[in-house]
């Protein structure tokens, strides 16, 4: 195992853009939302890629670690990871002892903002369906992640902190103002409870685009504490309804349990590989193992006389709208690794092609 995680010949990219092109194929849906989240890989030493002492938001204390970005395919029935990036802490560039060891190249360094970026972008260029992005519990990289997908013209809910600074139309002109203030301006009225027990939400308009009929809003979740209140900014279709907003917010949900789900079933987090590399092919690995078994074990339930129950929706197939495909059924083992038109990701050394 040691060898195929640090020596062996094998493109862990290749069998990334695999993964998700086999998602796309089993649970590809167009409601489905694209969702960046973030997970902490405890552990001892200090000479692990990454790893410093920093904020677990899992154990929800400061210990030592590594902090790894996700990317979440949520569709409406289920959430499978595809895309992964290790966040490396700037002293690292700075050591060129411990660098050296992890065999960290330079152009790895990179802002959190970045990295989701990175991410997003290659799904972005992907055939992969969706229909919104959503980027909650991680508010720092709100703002970055924000203006980015405003000027791709992509619809996206971003957490940002309350102090963040936003745009709102006053008239004619553009007034900035942070979003705690924004928020104390809006009327009682508007908030709403979404679903039976479940949270209050808000929006203030921001400002709209008459020429792509599109909108941005500040999106607020109210809590139990209000000091705990959860501040979004989302741009997509003027027409828009807040619970489409709220539900793409609250998609950071099924991640989290994917994370957990993978740590448990197939040992996301067991690893003892220090360098940077064996990191994301440990975990590019882990990612496909859970998303097979995910196929593997997806069967389909009796319909309900109009299609829903069974998958099929406005008469297209199951494959379509995420929720199995006839691959699935026929088995996803031997579907993946054997993909009848892309070469194999993982190659013998003896016809790996000269580099």
């Amino acid at each position: 195992m040691q060898r195929l995680l640090t020596t062996a010949k094998w493109d862990v990219d290749a069998v990334r853009n695999e993964l998700r092109c086999c998602v796309g194929e089993w649970f590809g849906d167009p409601h489905s939302i694209i969702v960046v989240s973030q997970a902490a890989f405890t552990k001892r030493g200090r000479h692990s890629a990454g790893v410093k002492q920093q904020y677990n938001e899992d154990s929800q204390r400061v210990e030592n670690c590594q902090l790894g970005l996700f990317l979440g395919y949520a569709t409406p029935y289920r959430t499978i990871l595809i895309d992964r990036e290790l966040y490396l802490p700037e002293e690292w560039r700075h050591d060129n002892e411990r660098r050296t060891r992890a065999r960290i190249p330079e152009t790895a360094f990179a802002s959190r903002s970045a990295l989701a970026i990175r991410m997003i972008d290659r799904v972005l260029d992907s055939e992969l369906p969706m229909s919104w992005i959503s980027t909650a519990e991680l508010a720092d990289t709100g703002p970055a992640v924000h203006e980015w997908l405003t000027i791709r013209q992509v619809p996206h809910i971003a957490e940002i902190r309350p102090s963040a600074p936003v745009q709102v139309q006053r008239g004619q002109r553009m007034v900035r103002a942070s979003a705690r203030e924004l928020l104390r301006q809006a009327p009682t009225r508007q908030w709403q409870q979404l679903w039976q027990r479940g949270r209050f939400w808000a929006r203030v308009l921001l400002r709209t685009d008459s020429t792509r009929d599109s909108a941005t809003w500040l999106v607020v979740q109210r809590m139990r504490d209000r000091r705990q209140d959860r501040y979004y900014v989302a741009s997509g279709p003027a027409g828009t309804a807040l619970a489409e907003l709220a539900r793409a917010a609250q998609a950071a949900g099924g991640v989290k349990t994917a994370l957990a789900r993978a740590k448990d079933r197939v040992g996301l987090d067991h690893y003892e590989a220090r360098r940077y590399e064996a990191w994301y092919r440990h975990v590019t690995l882990a990612l496909f193992a859970d998303a097979l078994l995910e196929a593997h074990t997806h069967r389909p339930v009796p319909a309900l006389g109009n299609g829903v129950g069974n998958g099929l929706a406005n008469g297209q197939p199951a494959g379509q709208n995420g929720y199995h495909t006839s691959q699935t059924m026929q088995g996803a083992r031997g579907r993946c690794l054997h993909h009848p038109t892309r070469s194999p990701a993982i190659m013998p050394a003896a016809i790996m092609p000269a580099r």
